[in-house]
């Protein structure tokens, strides 16, 4: 049985934790369970799907087998940097505050707790931009054979190169457009004392506040980081759905002279995308627009926001589960490794009653008979 640790234990260390209406703390709690949830499916699924593309599950696959491999891993690597930093969100009014009460490998230092918190953003834009990868490639795969060379030799590093884009798209800009400023610092100082019963200044933080409380002004800076946000969540969620519909509208007709098996393994990949469309849509996309968009509407809210934040851990996993469910390679893989474990397990058996027995055999008294 584990006993998984939370942070928790270390709020303690310079929070007094009472009691209060209003107290955002039992959040806190959620908020750390639920990525070690995710953290342990993730690992334990994703394994079992790299174990069944060792033992021969793509190899009907092609090129489109390391991009599997790959999301996989990189999906295990976020679920471990959720785990490690635990990131919070709070939306207030005309703003939210991005931070964490963790202190990972009990780095202590507030920068480089700062620098804990952005590498969770880079690993959140880099797993959506691979799964859009994943799209480009079924598309070309169907309508444009030639350019799955891109995905061959040398050129994979196209892709690493995109996805690392992105990531640092995503973490610089908000270090560069949410950095905590003395506007937004004061803004929350209050709501994070009466919810979390924290100061700010003791927390790696980023912030957003559309408004300035003083004059009323547009806080453009701020903005900018969801604008920066906006784009890099709308470029990968844009290319997945022209890659979706277009397949869902143009495929049967384009697969029709493809061989039975061929039919198939197309077919099986579509719907494996159309699931990476939808899981992704309610557990990345609308709670990433959520806490980005509210603030411009300066509504009088205070929401934990961090128990939606806390749901993205689980996608690693339930990704691997939508490969090995809806693809048939793998299952009969599994079936392979299951009779072969079992037939095994029958020669072992096998040998070890015989064995038995040979021993028995040997150890009878041998009685001489008595001459007449």
């Amino acid at each position: 049985m584990f006993i998984i640790k939370t942070e928790r234990v270390k709020i303690k260390s310079y929070i007094i934790i009472m009691p209060q209406p209003g107290n955002y703390l039992i959040w806190i709690d959620i908020a750390h369970a639920v990525p070690q949830v995710g953290f342990f499916a993730s690992m334990g699924l994703g394994a079992i799907l790299l174990f069944l593309n060792f033992a021969g599950a793509q190899k009907m696959f092609g090129s489109y087998k390391y991009i599997i491999s790959t999301f996989t891993l990189l999906g295990m690597m976020f679920a471990t940097m959720e785990i490690i930093v635990y990131p919070n969100v709070h939306n207030y009014k005309a703003g939210f505050i991005f931070f964490t009460f963790a202190e990972p490998f009990g780095v202590k230092n507030l920068f480089w707790r700062k620098v804990f918190l952005a590498s969770y953003t880079f690993f959140y834009s880099a797993t959506v931009a691979l799964l859009s990868v994943q799209f480009i490639y079924r598309y070309w795969a169907v309508f444009n054979v030639d350019k799955l060379r891109f995905f061959t030799g040398f050129y994979w590093l196209i892709w690493i190169v995109y996805c690392t884009i992105f990531g640092l798209q995503y973490a610089l800009g908000a270090c560069l457009f949410l950095g905590l400023d003395p506007v937004s610092t004061e803004y929350f100082r209050e709501e994070m004392i009466n919810r979390y019963e924290t100061n700010i200044s003791t927390l790696p933080a980023m912030s957003l506040v559309a408004y300035d409380p003083a004059d009323g002004s547009t806080r453009w800076w701020n903005l900018g980081g969801i604008a920066n946000i906006c784009y890099i969540v709308n470029v990968q969620y844009g290319i997945m759905i022209y890659c979706g519909w277009s397949m869902h509208s143009r495929m049967e007709e384009k697969i029709k002279n493809f061989s039975e098996i061929l039919k198939k393994h197309h077919n099986q990949f579509f719907k494996t995308l159309v699931l990476q469309i939808t899981a992704p849509t309610l557990i990345l996309f609308i709670p990433i627009s959520f806490i980005n968009f509210v603030p411009v509407f300066n509504l009088d809210i205070s929401l934990p926001s961090g128990a939606l934040l806390c749901c993205f851990t689980l996608y690693p996993a339930m990704d691997s589960l939508i490969v090995m469910s809806v693809v048939s390679e793998y299952r009969k893989t599994a079936e392979k490794i299951y009779l072969a474990f079992k037939n095994f397990a029958n020669e072992v058996s096998g040998l070890r009653a015989t064995s038995s027995v040979g021993a028995t055999s040997t150890s009878r008294p041998i009685t001489a008979s008595r001459p007449e």
